[in-house]
This record gives C-alpha cells, sequence and structure tokens, in this order.
C-alpha cells in the first residue's frame, strides 16, 4: 500500500491513502493529509489545532482505463495569530489541487495539453474516450488561464500576413527565425500596429518580410537601422503573376502551346494572326506584292496608332477573344455532328454554355455586363437630358437630382457619369467602332473556323512552363516551349529574361540585379517594365535577398500551422484563444 501511494502522490503532498472502493465506472480513493500543521495563507504562521473536518470530490487521472475521483478529508484550522484578519483557515495542497479546484493539477495539466492540440469540440471528444470527461467550453478556459511564455527580441524577425477572414481582415504573424517559433500575433495587417511592436522590443537586426508597401513603411519607421531582406519566394511569385498578364494578349502563342502539330500550314496560321511571317521567303513574298490600303484601313490606322490600351481594356480585349473562339470552335463542331454532351466534355464547358452558344447568331459579347436595379433607374430620362444637354459634370448633376427627391450618393452619379464619358469619342473614332462591332456581329465578317480542335492554354498554366528550369522540363514541355518562343518573340524575350531573373535568385547573384533591370527596360514590354519598376523601389531588400541566407520559408510554415488550429476550432477562433494556441507550443522546423 506505501509504495502504491508512492506512485500516485509525491512526498511533498503529505497524503496518506485511506481506502480504495473499485465501482462500475469509477475508482474511489479516500485520502487524507497526515501534516500535523498547516500554514495560514493569511498571515504565513503555522497551526495544528483543528477546528473541523469535510468532503471534497476532485476528479483525478484515470487508472486502467477507470475514471479516478478523490474523496479528500480535508481539515480546518483555527488561526493562532490575533492580528491575522481570518480566524479559521483551510488546509491547502497547492501540489495536489489549487483552491476551489474540481480536478487535480495533474489532470487538469493533461486536459490543457489536449486543448492546445486539439481545441474545444476534438478535446472534449478525446477526452471522453480517455477516461477524462470534460466540456469544450472547459477546455477553452484551460487554454485562456494559461500564461504565455517569455519571449525574447529576436535578432533576425521573419514578418507576413494570415487571413482572419479570407479576402476580409487579416492580421501579422511575427517569427524568431533563429529559433523558429512564433514569438506574437498582431490583430492587423497594417504599418501603425508593426512599427509600434518594433519600438517596443527594440534590438532586432535584419527582418525578413514580403514586398508589401504596409510592411515597408511599418519596418522602416519601427526599426529604420534594421536590415531589410525581401522575401525570395514572393518574389518568384510575383514574376509568375507578371508573366501570367503577358500571356493573357498572347492569345496565338497561347494556341501553339496547345497544337502538338508542327506542320508548316499551322506555323502559317500563327505568323498570320501575330503578324510576324516565320520564313524569308513569307517575308518577300509580302514586300513584293503589299497589301491593297482601302481609306477605312487607313483611317481606322491613324484612329488606333496614338491610343494606347490600359491593362484593363488588354484583359477585356483578351476575354472577348477567348470568348469568340469558343463560340466559334463549338459551332464547327456542332457542324461535325457532335451531340451537346460531347461537345461539353472535349471543350471542358457545361451544357447550357454549348447550347446558348448553338443557338446564337453571333457570339454573346455582354460588353456592358448584366443591368441590375439602381437608385437611378426613376431619375434615368432627366439624366439623360441633361447629359444629352452638355452637363457633363457629375456632381452638377447630383445637386440637381437631390432637389427631384433623389436620395442616393453622389459617387453614384459618379459612376454612371464615368462610364458614360469614355462613350464620348471623335466622330472618326466612333465610326471605326461601330466599323468593328458591325464586323463582329456579321456572318460574313466573323472569322474562319478553326481547322483544328484545339483548346488553347490557360495564361496561368503557360506563365508556370515559362518559370520552370530548363532542367525540370521533360520532352514535351519543351516542344511546347519552343512553339511557344516560336509564336511570338515578346514571349520569347520575356522567357530569357524571366530564367535570368531565376537563376539570379536561386544562385544568390545580387551583381547581376541591375544588369538585368537594365535589359528590361530596353525590352520594351510594359508589363515587365512595371515589374521591374516594383523591384527598383524595393532594390535594397531585394539585394539583401541574393546576398543573405533569410527569407520566409519558415514563416511561411508557421502559417500554415496558424492556419490548421484556426480551422480545428469551429468558429471559436476569437483572436485571444487563437493567439495563446499558437504561442504557447511552438512549432520547431
Amino acid at each position: 500500500m506505501i509504495m502504491f501511494l508512492d506512485v500516485l502522490f509525491s512526498d511533498e503532498a503529505k497524503l496518506c491513502l485511506d481506502g480504495i472502493e473499485i465501482g462500475e465506472e469509477v475508482i474511489v480513493l479516500s485520502v487524507s493529509s497526515n501534516n500535523p500543521t498547516n500554514l495560514c495563507p493569511f498571515c504565513g504562521i503555522p497551526s495544528s489545532r483543528v477546528h473541523s473536518h469535510y468532503q471534497r470530490y476532485p476528479a483525478d487521472l484515470p487508472l486502467a482505463g477507470f475514471a479516478v475521483r478523490l474523496d479528500m478529508n480535508v481539515r480546518r484550522f483555527f488561526c493562532d495569530n490575533s492580528d491575522c484578519e481570518r480566524s479559521i483557515f483551510t488546509e491547502r495542497m497547492p501540489s495536489v489541487l489549487a483552491s476551489y479546484a474540481r480536478r487535480t493539477n495533474r489532470l487538469a495539466s493533461q486536459q490543457q495539453q489536449v486543448a492546445f492540440a486539439l481545441g474545444g469540440e476534438a478535446g472534449a471528444r478525446l477526452l471522453a474516450i480517455m477516461g477524462m470527461a470534460v466540456s469544450p467550453d472547459t477546455l477553452l478556459r484551460l487554454i485562456r488561464k494559461a500564461p504565455e511564455p517569455e519571449m525574447t527580441t529576436p535578432r533576425v524577425l521573419g514578418v507576413d500576413d494570415w487571413a482572419k477572414r479570407k479576402g476580409q481582415s487579416y492580421g501579422t504573424i511575427l517569427v524568431d527565425m533563429e529559433k523558429r517559433q512564433t514569438i506574437d500575433l498582431l490583430p492587423e495587417r497594417s504599418a501603425e500596429s508593426l512599427a509600434t511592436w518594433l519600438k517596443a522590443h527594440p534590438g532586432v537586426e535584419v527582418i525578413s518580410r514580403d514586398r508589401g508597401t504596409d510592411y515597408i513603411k511599418g519596418v522602416t519607421d519601427g526599426a529604420p537601422d534594421a536590415i531589410q531582406v525581401a522575401d525570395r519566394w514572393h518574389l518568384l511569385s510575383n514574376l509568375k503573376d507578371t508573366l501570367k498578364r503577358l500571356l493573357e494578349s498572347k492569345r496565338a502563342c497561347l494556341k501553339a502551346a496547345a497544337e502538338p502539330d508542327e506542320s508548316s500550314e499551322y506555323k502559317q496560321e500563327i505568323a498570320s494572326s501575330t503578324g510576324v511571317e516565320s520564313h524569308a521567303g513569307s517575308v518577300d513574298e509580302s514586300l513584293k506584292n503589299p497589301p491593297v490600303q482601302t481609306p477605312e484601313m487607313v483611317a481606322e490606322e491613324q484612329t488606333d496608332t496614338p491610343q494606347k490600351l490600359t491593362r484593363t481594356e488588354q484583359e477585356k480585349l483578351a476575354r472577348r477573344e477567348r470568348r469568340q473562339e469558343r463560340y466559334e470552335t463549338v459551332r464547327q463542331l456542332r457542324q461535325q455532328g457532335l451531340s451537346i454532351r460531347r461537345i461539353a466534355r472535349r471543350l471542358k464547358l457545361s451544357r447550357a454554355t454549348v447550347r446558348k452558344y448553338i443557338e446564337a447568331e453571333t457570339c454573346p459579347m455582354y460588353p456592358e455586363g448584366v443591368t441590375r436595379g439602381s437608385k437611378l433607374n426613376p431619375y434615368m430620362d432627366c439624366i439623360r437630358q441633361r447629359w444629352e444637354a452638355g452637363c457633363h459634370n457629375a456632381s452638377q448633376i447630383w445637386r440637381e437630382l437631390r432637389q427631384s427627391g433623389y436620395d442616393g450618393s453622389r459617387g453614384l452619379v459618379a459612376r454612371w457619369a464615368a462610364k458614360e464619358r469614355v462613350k464620348l469619342p471623335s466622330p472618326q473614332v466612333e465610326e471605326s467602332h461601330q466599323s468593328c462591332i458591325a464586323s463582329d456581329s456579321s456572318p460574313q465578317g466573323s472569322k474562319q473556323p478553326p481547322k483544328s480542335e484545339v483548346v488553347p492554354w490557360s495564361p496561368s498554366r503557360a506563365a508556370w512552363l515559362l518559370i520552370k528550369p530548363e532542367d525540370d522540363l521533360t520532352l514535351e514541355d519543351r516542344q511546347t516551349l519552343e512553339r511557344m518562343r516560336q509564336a511570338d518573340e515578346e514571349v520569347a524575350e520575356a522567357y530569357s529574361l524571366g530564367q535570368r531573373f531565376i537563376r539570379m535568385i536561386r544562385e544568390h547573384q545580387p551583381d547581376a540585379l541591375l544588369p538585368w533591370l537594365e535589359d528590361v527596360s530596353k525590352s520594351g514590354m510594359e508589363v515587365l517594365k512595371g515589374f521591374a519598376c516594383g523591384i527598383q523601389q524595393d532594390l535594397a531588400a531585394v539585394r539583401n535577398a541574393l546576398s543573405l541566407p533569410w527569407s520566409n520559408g519558415q514563416v511561411e510554415g508557421q502559417v500554415n500551422r496558424l492556419k490548421l488550429i484556426k480551422r480545428q476550432m469551429y468558429g471559436r477562433a476569437n483572436f485571444d484563444l487563437l493567439r495563446k494556441r499558437v504561442l504557447a507550443y511552438p512549432m520547431r522546423c
């Protein structure tokens, strides 16, 4: 019995086992204290005079598959100190049981460990099987009661954002890069919160971050002497997104990637669509027989040449071309006798879309989108009357509408006016625009159906091929890449520049950065120029990324762990609770 008691309780507890009662589901251990004296918790003077006894029934760790409950005989003592505010006190057993607790310290510790690992709901289900049943809310309270670990200011700090609600609200995670553990979570992603934290924790020497403007400003304001390092993964991701935007306007290049045939007939089709001849013979032939320039073509060139499409207009034009090509492919397959179901499977479209294309005489372009109800609808006649009268000032129209009872915002009127203002081109541009619409909508002016059933690659898929290392390309990838490079000279140049940038990142070549930026500025590709301009604005941090070993890789791992914890909590992931779980038991990579 004495050996069994030594296993159950430490010598510090000074408990004796009075009896054991084994039931069907629970084991009851009757224990009492054998300490003749006890200290008053208020004045600290020992006392041996017993006033009375009472029973406590705390739960304890399970034993051999049985739940365990203690039947503790607890004594009350007289306090002999006349100056003490209490005349009677209850004996304390801090090594076994906390004051007013209904579970032993070791049981609470085990339940707390499970709570940190699994959260409330999942932890409660597991503990019920293990014989330590507890409610999910109690587990969450145990997490909140746990003290935060002491964190020292790191020398190398990693900073990144994490989504509280994706697309709506974000926070900031701070990681000690040398100890490989999360040291703090900030409730928002802002320059002010990061700068405040850095000022409160001086001594950070190196900070690895992404290229977001909030973190750049926050680090600059909070730790101006720290060395800033741009994240290399984000640099490669930004390059991939840049190449994707470039390919969105390269329809023939995307079609070349999907076309396995390399016949001369297909190369001529690519050359005619891009305006670039594949062979010198075709160039000579074009020089001998130049195309006849009609007055309409000359007018169109004169009106279109000085205009430069915005990025939004380029994306809209690329979507229009893709939709037109899908429409023509559907019509061709239908003429070959294929059913709607087979066409949908082959082109990866819904049957409703295929049926709509078959029934339509021309490709539906939806230039203005879907019309919805608006507060402006009752006043539209008045608005258009003032607009046609020459009043193109949105604020003036809004003030006049308010006198007529309109209670909407000025921004609603301003957005309508902005859409109408772009419809006021010069007469020549209007005539050219109308001729383009007529040629797109008429059956005679539509493009000829494609000669092969080819579904062009998506820009994202083609961009991945452009950034893959050359050694990782399969034979099929090499052939596809060669067709893309032959289809468009800009894509070939962008591929060469992109591979140089990737080698620069992976081989840590800071001296190659400035020559690369200079070559991009000479390339003439606006999309790549914008990417290079962003690097130029953060040049010091990018050079540090190429010369220092630090990057945000392990920070991304901590973000993934944070996401796992957040998703385990079934909507109970309040910031304070989430922060406790992330900080208390850091993951070591």
